[in-house]
């Protein structure tokens, strides 16, 4: 009884303080208070009034920890370890200067578009160790009740290379409901992942034929599997990860050389200016 007339307190002060300048205080801590208004912009729209009562009371008692721990560390802390003078300056100046290279960043931005070959080329720059020799394939995959009606309808888009590219969208809609399926022309997975995924092993012949079709009964389900392409042997840029990860590398690293011409002509122009004294 006690906590629905603490929640009705809570909601009249929240919709009060939106509709009127009386902002009435919700919760106190010592001299630290939270207004009806401070609560409200917390709280996310369109909640029932069940579960905006909890949101409120959760809030609350959040804020109220938060700010018994405040009160603590101002009573307890000396004024020198309550000086944040310095690491407040450094943090403003840090996120002025990071600020700015964002800007700089924005303003050559064509300069640090990164193309397949840009990919290629440095993947190639990488040292050898990087170069894996593990088995890889791309695959459309799915995985359907034996007894779906849906089976030889998705088998006959599936198992058709034309059909299959052309209605990728219908194919997906008619997957929507279904145990698992993969049906991205683009993802690179290991072959072994792949295996253990679909319980049954996959010969070699089956996968280094370029497109492969097959169907497997793996217990109460049906296995539908193209194989569209394999590789023996890849570097770091040939699956989506890895290539994703290649991608923001060089990206890093173009911004780094861009920033690091960029400060050296300030050091230059500054030093010939004579705005540097050392």
């Amino acid at each position: 009884m006690k906590r629905l007339l603490f929640a009705t307190i809570i909601l009249t002060a929240v919709l009060s303080s939106c509709k009127t300048r009386n902002d009435r205080v919700v919760a106190q801590v010592y001299h630290y208070k939270l207004y009806g208004s401070e609560l409200n912009a917390l709280m996310p729209s369109g909640l029932a009034y069940d579960d905006s009562v909890s949101m409120a009371i959760s809030l609350i008692e959040k804020w109220i920890k938060e700010k018994l721990v405040l009160h603590e560390a101002e009573r307890k802390l000396s004024p020198v370890e309550k000086n944040f003078e310095k690491e407040m300056s450094d943090y403003r100046s840090l996120l002025l200067v990071s600020r700015y290279f964002e800007r700089l960043w924005e303003s050559d931005s064509a300069g640090f578009n990164i193309t397949d070959n840009d990919i290629a080329e440095f993947s190639r720059s990488l040292d050898s160790r990087y170069t894996v020799e593990k088995e890889i394939v791309r695959v459309n995959y799915v995985k359907l009740p034996s007894n779906s009606p849906g089976l030889e309808k998705v088998k006959e888009i599936l198992f058709n290379e034309e059909q299959r590219v052309e209605r990728k969208q219908e194919l997906a809609e008619m997957l929507a409901d279904t145990v698992e399926y993969l049906i991205d022309d683009d993802a690179w997975f290991y072959l072994d992942d792949l295996q253990n995924e679909v319980a049954f092993e996959i010969s070699p012949s089956e996968s280094e034929k370029k497109i492969r079709h097959i169907e497997r009964k793996v217990g109460d389900n049906t296995i539908l599997l193209v194989i569209l392409d394999y590789r023996s042997q890849r570097s770091v840029n040939e699956t989506s990860e890895e290539r994703a990860a290649a991608e923001m590398l060089l990206l890093n690293q173009r911004k780094t050389q861009f920033l690091n011409t960029y400060i050296d002509e300030l050091y230059d122009r500054a030093l010939k200016d004579g705005k540097i004294v050392q």
